[in-house]
Parts: structure tokens; C-alpha cells; sequence
């Protein structure tokens, strides 16, 4: 015979254990501390979205482009972040912009300087709404709306640039993959600055250059 010696407290709890749970207690139990694969407030599996890496590129899914000709100012409105560039879109609700949201590019934060305006006195800048044009396939400020951003909306970093880490991001189902394409190209155009004080092509020629080296 051999005697196999079980330390008292193993035994102690299993026995304690035993008493408390049956067979169907303790699965229904290793069931309930299993936590969700996705998020644990909605109880959602995780999908392809949830697992894409967050560096790869994203572009505008194509019906929620901003398409209507006008001039008009922008409003209501809300500011969102795709990419390196900065968008505009007819809602600051993200659930309202999942239904029926339209975003229009206004630019990167190196293109910002030259074509928006400080209102100083009011504590607004102007900001150029671009609209997609579908002949040119371009973002173009011809026949495009304009908005009126409070300053503080437009938080700046330690070089002086609007910080675009500090403003909301675009809605993901606004949006698709788009690794290996080139981003939407944005069309030149006069800065504001230069618009109102009347400064011909020529001066603004180098100006125009530079803010939209960075697409």
C-alpha cells in the first residue's frame, strides 16, 4: 500500500469549496468572471474596426463628403480631426453625424495660418470650408461655406500650430480605410488675409506655396 499525504489546507478548502458550489454553480460562475471580447458597456464583440491599427490611413466615405455650393456660414458646426487635416461638419454630435453628418476639409495645421483669420476684438477666427467637387475631384473653396470658430476652440501647441491632439477625432463609421492612396488633394487658393487686403497674385505667390507644401 502506498499512502499519498494531502496538506490539511488543500483539503480544508476544497471541502469548503464543495459545500458552497455544485457542478452547475461553479460553471455558471467561470462563465459570469469571464470578461466580453469587446467593449464591456455595450457587451459588442470586437470587429475589424475595433482591431485596426489606429496609425493606418483613413479617408471620408464618399456620402458624407460636403458637396452643396454656397457661401454661406457654417452653423451649427463641429470641429474633427482626420488624419493631419482639419474638417468641419454640420453637427458636434457624433451620433447625429453617423446619420446624416457632411464634413468639408479646411486644411493641415501648417496650412491654417494663411488661410484663415483672426478676428482679434471679436475672439473668433474665420476659417475656409472646402467642399469636394466631384469634376475636379479636389477640395476647392470656389462657390464653399465658410465658418466662425471661438478662438479657444483652437487650442495651440508650443510652436504657436493649432494642436490637432486636443480636438476631437472624426467618427470612425464616417470614415474607411485607405492605406496606399494618396490623400484627396486640396485646391490653392487666395488666403483670407491677402483677400482683404487686397494683395495681388504675385505677393501671395510664395505664401500659397508654402502653406499647401503639406497635403
Amino acid at each position: 500500500w502506498v499512502r499519498f499525504a494531502m496538506p490539511w489546507g488543500a483539503l480544508r478548502v476544497g471541502a469548503e469549496a464543495s459545500c458552497f458550489y455544485d457542478d452547475t454553480e461553479e460553471t455558471k460562475l467561470n462563465e459570469a468572471m469571464q470578461l466580453p471580447s469587446g467593449d464591456p458597456e455595450d457587451d459588442q464583440p470586437e470587429t475589424a474596426e475595433d482591431l485596426a491599427d489606429p496609425h493606418v490611413p483613413r479617408k471620408m466615405l464618399d456620402e458624407h463628403l460636403l458637396r452643396e455650393k454656397t457661401v454661406r456660414s457654417f452653423s451649427p458646426y463641429g470641429l474633427r480631426v482626420l488624419g493631419r487635416r482639419l474638417f468641419v461638419c454640420n453637427s458636434n454630435n457624433d451620433e447625429e453625424l453617423e446619420v446624416d453628418g457632411k464634413c468639408g476639409v479646411v486644411g493641415t495645421r501648417f496650412q491654417l495660418p494663411g488661410v484663415s483669420l483672426d478676428l482679434d476684438e471679436s475672439g473668433k477666427v474665420i476659417l475656409p470650408v472646402r467642399r469636394w467637387d466631384d469634376e475636379k475631384m479636389v477640395w476647392t473653396a470656389e462657390q464653399a461655406p465658410h465658418v466662425m470658430v471661438e478662438r479657444y476652440k483652437l487650442p495651440k501647441g508650443t510652436d504657436g500650430r493649432v494642436d490637432f491632439d486636443m480636438l476631437p477625432l472624426m467618427p470612425k463609421k464616417l470614415t474607411r480605410f485607405s492605406p496606399g492612396e494618396a490623400p484627396d488633394p486640396i485646391e490653392a487658393a487666395m488666403p483670407l488675409q491677402a483677400l482683404v487686403a487686397g494683395v495681388g497674385p504675385r505677393k501671395w505667390l510664395k505664401v500659397r506655396n508654402r502653406d499647401f507644401l503639406d497635403l
